[in-house]
């Protein structure tokens, strides 16, 4: 196989392109397993990891960001073997874990130059990519301020810039919103949304309302294995349950009946000096989409949460055919 190093995908093909392919991917601790014969292929697009603990998403995605060694199978990162060509491989891949270990004496400028060095970023276009990250995760402000010293939110929006920094065809974040308050969660998903309009992002995250509303498609893991892949409203469905999400709007504005997508309808209302909260029904998740999309449009949209998720019961129907299938798997006391 060719050395070269692989270009990023042009904008016009980067939506069909694969730009991540797993083979029957397998790995051990000792006689479990943690990850069983997984496989599925990535295009650009922000891609959900749901799973329960013990699941088998940490180990998942710690081999494909080519930090942990696995048994059998394969990874492919545009045209790079991650087993066989590590380090051209490694430049493609950004990495944000759900505990970033900060050097907590640097300036967060300082610390995304010794990123930007570790990934083998040119001396001559570090300084750019810092300035890229930075602007684009809403920390340009926080530059020269000591990474220690910032709050749990800011850290987390450090540990995107790291991630990104680079622009690498495949991205993984474990829990990214965590510590982010519900406006900047609004923010971030934008920013993560329009990121992967490129490139594919995967997003491990315990909330199903994120995967719903930043997800184009979800891979959900029991046991170790890969229990469904695919687009959420077509798991959701699945299901035969309707919706219910509680919608908040900072306006005093109150939606009418013309506001309503087909397929939606009003359960409840309520309107404080801090806005309006809406509870809808909606028959599958696509309406919730749509809805979301509309309303968005015209109104500033804060919070979005399920009160009886289809998603959730088509993920918990997903997870307990595997676990009543009585398969192994490995915990976190396994590993220790």
């Amino acid at each position: 196989m060719s050395t070269t190093a692989v270009s990023p995908p042009s904008t016009s093909a980067s939506t069909q392109k694969t730009l991540l392919t797993v083979s029957n991917l397998t790995r051990r601790y000792g006689s479990r397993v943690a990850v069983n014969e997984v496989s599925f292929s990535l295009g650009a697009g922000i891609t959900g990891l749901l799973g329960p603990n013990g699941a088998g998403k940490s180990s998942l995605m710690t081999c494909l960001a080519g930090i942990a060694g696995w048994d059998s199978g394969s990874i492919r990162v545009g045209d790079a073997d991650v087993a066989r060509h590590p380090a051209m491989a490694r430049k493609l891949i950004g990495f944000m874990p759900e505990r970033v270990n900060f050097p907590n004496e640097m300036r967060v400028e300082e610390y995304l130059m010794l990123a930007a060095s570790a990934k083998k970023i040119p001396r001559a276009e570090r300084a750019a990519a810092v300035e890229l990250a930075l602007k684009r995760t809403g920390v340009t402000s926080m530059r020269t301020r000591i990474v220690g010293n910032l709050s749990k939110g800011y850290r987390q929006r450090v540990g995107m810039a790291q991630a990104l920094m680079g622009d690498p065809l495949v991205t993984i974040m474990d829990e990214p919103m965590s510590g982010l308050d519900p406006l900047n969660i609004l923010d971030m998903r934008g920013m993560l949304q329009e990121y992967a309009k490129t490139r594919a992002l995967i997003v491990s995250t315990h909330l199903l309302a994120d995967a719903r509303l930043m997800c184009s498609k979800v891979l959900v893991m029991s046991l170790g294995k890969l229990v469904y892949a695919g687009i959420p409203s077509e798991m959701a469905e699945g299901a035969g349950h309707a919706t219910r999400m509680r919608l908040r709007l900072h306006t005093h504005v109150e939606p009418t009946e013309s506001d309503f997508v087909p397929g939606s309808a009003l359960l409840n209302l309520d309107t404080d000096d801090r806005g309006v909260t809406v509870t809808v029904e909606c028959r599958d998740d696509k309406v919730v989409s749509d809805l979301i999309r509309a309303w968005s449009a015209r109104w500033p949209l804060t919070a979005a949460e399920s009160t009886a998720d289809s998603l959730e019961e088509a993920f918990r129907e997903a997870v307990m055919g595997s676990v009543n299938a009585g398969e192994d798997v490995v915990t976190d006391t396994d590993k220790k």
